[in-house]
Formats: C-alpha cells, structure tokens, sequence
C-alpha cells in the first residue's frame, strides 16, 4: 500500500472538520513525502488545502456547503500541534469580548511557541513571541480582558465598554481568578478591573 493509500485510508476514517498537518502523518515517510501524499489527495477533492502544510477534510452542509474553519479554529489547532501556549491580543480580543464588532483581517496571538504568519484566504493568524509572564494567567477571561484593553488603550475606554465587561466579568465564574491576575497587569488596567469587581460584589451584597 503506498502513502498516498495509508493516509486517504486514516482520513476517510476521520470524522469530517477535521484540520491535518503534515506532521500528523510524520510515521509514514519524511516531510516531502507525506507532504506529496496530501497533494494527491487534495487533487483527488479528498481534501483541501488551506495554508501552506494545512490541509482540510470538509464538512458540508447541503444549502451551504463546505463548512470552512475559522480563523480561530486554526489558529488553536496550529498551537495544539506545536503544543504551545496562545492568547488572543489586540483587535481580535477586543472583538471576542464585544467590544467591536469587526472582525479584524489580522488575528494576531501571543505565544511562546514559534512567531510565524498563516495566511488563510484573505486572513492572516499571526503569532507573536512573548514571554511566559503573558500567558501565565489563571483565567483565560483575565488575559482576554488584558490584552483588549492593552489595545485600546487608557484614555480610549468608553463607558459602554466598561459596562460590556461588567457583563460578562458577572456572568463568568472566574471573579477570584481575575482579582489575582489583574495585579500583574498595568496600574489602570487594575484600577478599571477592580472598579467593576467592586460593584459587582456591592450588587451581590
């Protein structure tokens, strides 16, 4: 059985969304040649590629369909297989908590794995170096928060965006977690995070 044959083998197997990496196939021959296997299959319509190294096996929906990934998905499945750490930071952050709407061309992470750029259609996941203080939060909601404020920057947060947090800070189940992380973070970033956790306790009082 060729290579070709032993990974469309393990594909077709595999439920359908699925995102695949060169390297997950790294036991049946060296990087050409897996990388060449998943060309076939990409030629066969098996698969799709989606960056460079990148590839897809496609769900489908009948009035939509192929399903892609997002950005997003991709970007969490590239960190999976470096087994590394990432935040979302800037525009994309602020976009997750809803403090915009847009959804920003450049998705950009922190992370201590590699710094690269994936260019995935007219998107770009962009992955950026950083030390382990950045990702060393205990809540993933306090990082988030961090970062989107970081981007905005102190004199541009408005009070509608203060009142978004405030929403979701009550909903989550991480209030203690965030009074933690938020002392490693700039003085008025702490001072407009505590601001909120103290009348969401006064509320609960």
């Amino acid at each position: 059985m060729t290579v070709s044959s032993k990974i469309e083998n393990i594909i077709i197997k595999s439920k359908k969304g699925k995102l695949l990496f060169v390297s997950d196939f790294s036991q049946y021959g060296n990087y050409d040649t897996v990388r060449k296997a998943l060309q076939r299959l990409t030629d066969k319509g098996i698969i799709l590629r989606i960056s460079k190294g990148i590839y897809y096996y496609p769900k489908t929906d009948e009035l939509l369909g192929i399903l892609y990934p997002t950005a997003a998905e991709i970007g969490k499945a590239i960190a999976k297989r470096d087994k590394a750490r990432i935040i979302p930071t800037g525009a994309y952050a602020q976009h997750l908590l809803g403090l915009s709407t847009q959804i920003p061309i450049n998705i950009v992470y922190l992370t201590d794995g590699s710094a690269r750029k994936v260019k995935i259609g007219n998107q770009t996941i962009i992955f950026k170096k950083t030390s382990p203080k950045n990702l060393s939060f205990k809540s993933k909601l306090s990082s988030l928060i961090i970062q989107a404020l970081k981007s905005k920057k102190e004199n541009n947060i408005t009070q509608i965006e203060k009142l978004r947090l405030t929403e979701i800070i009550r909903q989550s189940n991480e209030k203690e977690k965030i009074k933690k992380d938020i002392q490693n973070a700039p003085v008025w970033i702490q001072k407009i995070v505590l601001e909120i956790l103290s009348a969401i306790k006064d509320e609960l009082a």
